[in-house]
Order: C-alpha cells, then structure tokens, then sequence
C-alpha cells in the first residue's frame, strides 16, 4: 500500500516504511476507531463526547489515507523517529537536573535572562492598599447618594441647604405653575406634603404653612379633600428624591401582580409617590403607550416620553444595585490586586447613570423639542430658587430641572474609571550611599590636598 516515491533523488536509499508497516498501521487505527467509540457511547460529559468525536473523525481521516494510499510513509517514520528523540532527550534532562549539581546548572541557565518583572507588571496591575482603599471610599460616597435622603434628618438637610444651597435629598426638581397652564399638581389633603419649595405669601391662605399630618385649611376654615400644590399651598416646585423613584416603580404595571415585601414593609417607602402621581398616575400611563396612528407611524414625543418616565426608575434602581457590585468589587482588591485597566462593571454603572440622568428630560419633553427640553432640564443647575421662581411661569416653561446630586452618580462613576491610571506601584529603593562603615576614614585627613 505505500506510495511509490517519485521523486527519487531526494528519497532515502534504504527504505524505512514497506507494506508491512502499513498493515500494523492500518489494523492499529481500527482498534483505536473501536476504541473510541466504545469510550463514546459510555461516555456522559458533553465536552468529553465532542472531544471524542473529533478524535474519531481523525483516526477515521487517517484510515482513509492509508486505505487508498495518499501518503507517505517515510514521512510518518522521520515524524516517529523525532518524537522518540525529543522524548529522550527530555528523559536525559530530567534525569541530570534531578541530582544537586544538575539543579545549579538548571538554576544558572536562566542567569543570562534580563526581563524587568517589576516594569512589566507595574503597567498592568497595581499591589497595595492604596488605590482600593480608594476606591471603595468612592464606592461609598456613590451608594449614599442614593441612600442619604433616608437617613438624613430634615432639620439638617434643611440647615445646610439654607448655608450651600445644596439638597442631599434631591435628585429632580418639578416645578409648577397655574392650573391654567397645566403646571399644577392636584393631591389628596391628607397632610402627606412633598418636599418642596414653598413662596410665602404665594399660597391662597396666608396662615398656612405646609407641616406634616395637618391638612390644608382654607380662609373659611374649610378642609377640602384635594389641593392644588401651586394654587392653594404655594408650592412652586417638588423635590423628588430616591424613594420616591422606587416608590413609583412599585405602582407600575410591572409589579402590579408581585409585592415586594421586604422594600415596601420598610418606613422609606411607606406613602404616596409623588414621580407616580406627576407621570403616571390615572390616564397618565395609558398616554405613554408607544402605539401606530392610521397612516402606519409612531409618535415620536410619546416614544421620548415612554422612555424617559419608565427609564427613570429602571436606571436608577440599576445604577444603585451596580454600585454595591463596585463596593464588593474594590473590597476584593484590597485583598488581592487592582487591574490597571479600565473595568468593564465602572463602564456599565457609568452608562446607566448617565442614562437615568437624561431620563427625566425625555419624560418632560412636549413632542419633538428634545433640544429644548435639555436645555431647560440643565438650567435646574443653577438653582432652586432660579429655577422655581414664580415670574413668567409659562406652559412652555421648564418643568422639569437637574440637581447637582443627581450628577454625582456619573462623576464618581468616571473617577472609578480613571484612579487605576492615575496609581502606580513605586519602583524599590535602591542603594544611593555607601555605608560609614566602609568609607576610608582618616583621622590627619592626610588624603585632602
């Protein structure tokens, strides 16, 4: 069966694989492709079974060959007779650097070897405390952003508010206007009042002030079942903070058939929503409902709308859960070592929170004006009082207005992203002077000229 060489002069004299040859290989194959398939059918790992398979379609590609022919056996012979002395010389290796004086040989071969170890792992990673330390502080001050409103008391809040100009508790603005407009909020008068920014004076009873768990009275003494915030009390803007996200989430269509116990037993997420009951409360929610006209196409102010109202609560509760992902995460590196690279879970966190802060743009956009809805959604940086200020209070004025503390989430999502490049190991101390001991010391000081 072996194939005549034809290229004579370069072949050797000697043949060194007959007929024979092929027969023992030949007969050899076919036990291994048994083999296999024996191994095949008792085998129950789906990995191992591919792996068998393809080990059978080899063998089977290899009994072709010699089958018909179309190969060259001298070929497979030099390949046999290298292995044998690759493995002898591996045997003869292991069996010099087994004793004491093969070890120093083995040990001195790598002398010439000048690989700076300590370079090549100072650019891709970074060992110590430092950076994780961090790191996870960052990750702290990302988680209380969220959490801080349900901590922090009023009075203070209220104080350091009064002193910066900063609410920790607030992450969008809502402002109001006239009814007419239709800019007001109307709630139930229940004594449940929103964190908000009341005008003395601006409210219809000039005796009242908004406190918690006394109702709104009017000028005749009369308590109404519902107010209008902006008319009867004053109010020309809502805060909206963390729970009250949540708190909107759990009303929706999406855990209308599911209670999450163990959130909504809790004392901050106990009453009413008040992003529930300016975005989706009553024909509110069927109004976002992405739906075809008669000719075939979609509403483009409605899509806007869907997406920023519901994307509001579904990115801020992510960006939330993945900041307690980057807490664990930089705690594990204190203990091990910190990748300096940028980390895929800083890039999603960041993402998302950029996503829940554009959001509440789209969810106050009036049709096609997403470029007028931005910019009046970042002119709620400038201020509370700028922002909720009574005069020319129009329908097509901003309604809805960005805090500071509503960035925080990206910023420190982006320094995250930066400190593992900004941290570096530093290289070992080297020896930059010669110990006293060892100086010539002289005590005529003959050596000075």
């Amino acid at each position: 069966m072996a194939v005549k060489v034809n290229n004579v002069r370069n072949a050797r004299k000697a043949k060194q694989w007959d007929e024979q040859d092929d027969a023992a290989l030949l007969t050899l194959l076919k036990r291994k492709i048994k083999d296999v398939k024996i191994a095949l059918r008792e085998c129950e790992s789906p990995y191992e079974r591919a792996r068998l398979k393809q080990q059978r379609d080899r063998y089977t590609s290899m009994l072709h060959k010699v089958e018909t022919g179309s190969y060259n056996g001298d070929i497979i012979f030099n390949e046999l007779k290298a292995a044998a002395a690759l493995n002898q010389e591996q045997a003869l290796s292991s069996r010099a650097y087994a004793s004491v004086k093969g070890g120093k040989v083995y040990n001195k071969s790598y002398d010439p070897m000048d690989f700076d170890y300590e370079a090549a792992f100072r650019k891709k990673r970074y060992f110590g405390f430092a950076l994780p330390l961090v790191m996870t502080i960052v990750s702290l001050i990302l988680i209380a952003t969220f959490i801080i409103g349900f901590f922090l008391p009023s009075d203070i809040n209220d104080t350091i508010s009064d002193t910066v100009g900063l609410d920790f508790r607030t992450f969008i603005i809502y402002r109001l206007g006239p009814a007419e407009d239709g800019l007001d909020l109307s709630i139930t008068n229940d004594g449940n009042w929103p964190n908000g920014y009341y005008i003395d004076g601006l409210s219809a009873n000039p005796f009242w002030y908004p406190e918690d768990g006394v109702p709104y009275v009017d000028l005749n003494g009369n308590t109404p079942e519902t107010v209008n915030l902006y008319t009867d009390c004053g109010c020309t803007a809502i805060y909206l903070d963390t729970s009250d996200i949540i708190k909107a989430w759990f009303k929706t269509k999406m855990l209308a058939k599911v209670r999450l116990d163990f959130l909504e037993d809790m004392q901050f997420f106990k009453g009413d929503s008040f992003y529930y009951q300016i975005f989706l409360e009553g024909t509110k929610s069927d109004d976002l409902v992405i739906k075809q006209d008669e000719k075939g196409q979609f509403n483009i102010g409605t899509i806007y709308n869907h997406i920023g109202v519901y994307g509001t609560i579904i990115f801020v509760i992510v960006t939330f859960l993945m900041s307690i992902v980057l807490l664990i995460l930089n705690i594990v590196r204190i203990f091990t070592y910190t990748s300096r690279r940028i980390h895929g879970t800083t890039i999603f966190t960041l993402f998302m929170s950029l996503l829940a802060m554009i959001s509440p743009a789209l969810a106050a956009c009036e049709g096609t004006a997403l470029g007028d809805s931005l910019s009046n959604y970042f002119s709620g940086l400038n201020g509370v009082d700028v922002f909720a200020s009574p005069e020319d209070v129009t329908a097509s004025s901003a309604t809805v207005g960005l805090t500071i503390i509503f960035l925080l989430p990206a910023v420190l999502c982006f320094i995250l992203i930066i400190l593992p490049f900004l941290f570096k190991n530093r290289y070992k101390k080297l020896p930059t002077r010669l110990p006293k001991g060892n100086k010539i010391h002289d005590p005529f000081n003959r050596t000075k000229k």
